[in-house]
């Protein structure tokens, strides 16, 4: 993304283009595009900051929303969706939102996420939007050694009392300055962090992300056993 953004000495995290002209262009494009599914977003987050200045995000659902042929999902790490629920409550029945979850530990989270909201308002968020009856789910991601771990059991059972009915997993998958930055990361977290059992694990340790993702559905499953909530894990 840097080197296609002309941002190539930047730090990755340290710069935003807000592409200014989104509403005018996708207004053009909605009349005569195919139905399906609008994803906001993949690789940068709906709501980070200066959504607030810029409101194209707000914009995009109200232009969205008027056509019945399209699902819109929303994947962010900001309780700041909840300022478009007015937008999403009317077309709920195809509106799906999802919130990244990397750590529930709150520590690790300030480390690994500084920018993001705290882990208990994007639970809160969720609670909030299954409450207006908006279909919701949290993406575990990146998988990382020893963060996503900590309080996990608890973290999962806070989603199962929020409403949550969906998981999606994913592993550590990064290179060149993002694993530098990384690697900073757990040196602050945990000074005394064996690197090299940290970097086998982040790379070329299948077995340990599929041993997650087993403990991650184990319980995820016993939740819905022994509750109310019916879950599905991916």
């Amino acid at each position: 993304m840097r080197r296609f953004s002309g941002h190539l000495s930047d730090p990755w995290g340290s710069f935003v283009d807000a592409k200014v002209n989104l509403p005018e262009v996708l207004g053009k494009e909605l009349v005569n595009a195919a139905g399906g599914r609008i994803w906001l977003s993949s690789v940068c987050d709906p709501y980070q900051p200066l959504e607030g200045k810029y409101r194209l995000t707000r914009r995009a659902l109200e232009l969205v929303s008027r056509y019945e042929k399209f699902r819109i999902s929303i994947l962010t790490k900001s309780r700041h969706v909840l300022r478009d629920l007015d937008l999403l409550e009317p077309v709920k029945e195809r509106v799906d939102v999802g919130f990244t979850i990397t750590t529930f530990n709150p520590q690790a989270q300030l480390i690994f996420e500084p920018y993001a909201s705290t882990v208990g308002d994007r639970i809160e968020a969720l609670t909030k939007l299954n409450q207006a009856g908006i279909n919701t789910w949290v993406f575990i991601a990146p998988i990382l050694p020893y963060a996503t771990e900590e309080e996990l059991e608890h973290g999962l059972r806070r989603l199962a009392e929020a409403g949550v009915k969906r998981l999606i997993t994913d592993r550590y998958n990064a290179r060149g300055m993002i694993i530098r930055r990384t690697v900073q990361a757990y040196r602050l977290w945990k000074p005394d962090i064996k690197l090299e059992k940290l970097r086998s694990l982040l790379w070329g340790r299948d077995d340990y992300y599929r041993e997650v993702d087993r403990r991650i559905a184990l319980v995820w499953k016993q939740l819905a056993a022994h509750s109310h909530y019916a879950a599905v894990w991916q």
